[in-house]
């Protein structure tokens, strides 16, 4: 396997935490505006338990947020292969793997050390082959490798907290609440709120959340030797129809971390265009061919 630290991919999430710190600035201030300091620090308080539990529990926290479910070899001896060898040869723990009963095609990872999780879609082990199945693992596999999902949790987490602001204001702009009054007033504070939590946050994410796609699409193909099946299958999943919304609540929690973005508050997608992917892929695909050349 011919895999090499991504220096870029270091830079940035080193610049991620320190540009996300804005972001935690704004919460902070906020919250000590809004509450006594009696409550604004059990508030920080609980902030600081809930970054530190996303951290240190987030295979556990991908189970019960998507409702995967753990596997054995015999429920899935394709799957459960698959992840086993490819492991072995990205020079990880082999990490338990997790199906999601979601029609949509997609998948995750989480978790650091040997607290991991990959998790994959129902929809996603009917819509690709074994190839292309491969290369998916594979790509999740290279985030573990990396260790990208974790500084993406940090420094995602007050976008988080305002992505959640803005879509309880976004339910409450009704012409019943506008109406009422009270659940007008109370969208309106939060829209106040959240954004700018939301727009301090948002470079320390961007600056990390779609360079992170790139390194695992490279990773993926130094575990596998085959751009082509990653790409064909990045082709594949941004092909699929939308699914029912249900399914889309099932991992648009986890929509950063997902190898293809689901519908999101966010007007700034966290992944770089599928289509963008697949040409770096095929650039690799023709550099890495004996005897190719470029056209």
């Amino acid at each position: 396997m011919d895999w090499s630290a991504d220096r870029r991919l270091q830079w940035r999430m080193l610049l991620a935490l320190v540009l996300t710190l804005a972001g935690y600035a704004v919460l902070g201030w906020i919250v000590l505006s809004v509450l006594s300091t009696t409550m604004a620090l059990v508030v920080c308080a609980c902030f600081a338990i809930v970054i530190l539990a996303s951290v240190s529990q987030a295979d556990y926290i991908a189970y019960w947020a998507t409702n995967a479910i753990a596997i054995e070899r015999e429920q899935y001896p394709l799957l459960y292969d698959t992840i086993e060898r490819l492991a072995r040869q990205a020079d990880l723990p082999v990490p338990p793997v997790a199906v999601i009963p979601s029609d949509e095609p997609n998948a995750l990872s989480a978790g650091t050390g040997n607290r991991t999780v990959v998790c994959v879609t129902t929809g996603l082990l009917r819509a690709l082959d074994d190839d292309e199945l491969e290369a998916v693992l594979a790509h999740e596999l290279a985030h573990l490798k990396n260790d990208d999902s974790t500084v993406m949790t940090v420094a995602g987490f007050p976008m988080v907290v305002s992505a959640i602001a803005l879509s309880t204001a976004r339910r409450t702009f009704t012409l019943g609440s506008y109406l009422i009054g009270l659940p007008f007033l109370l969208g309106t504070y939060l829209l106040f709120i959240g954004l700018p939590v939301y727009l301090a946050s948002l470079p320390g994410t961007l600056v990390l959340s779609r360079y992170r796609e790139y390194a695992a699409d490279r990773g993926a193909v130094a575990i596998t030797g085959d751009p082509y099946a990653l790409a064909s299958a990045l082709a594949t999943l941004h092909g699929e129809p939308t699914p029912p919304d249900a399914d889309l609540r099932t991992v648009a929690g986890f929509n950063a971390f997902c190898i293809v973005p689901t519908d999101s508050l966010s007007p700034f997608s966290t992944h770089p265009p599928t289509h963008r992917r697949i040409a770096r892929l095929r650039e690799q695909f023709v550099e890495d061919t004996p005897g190719a050349t470029s056209t």
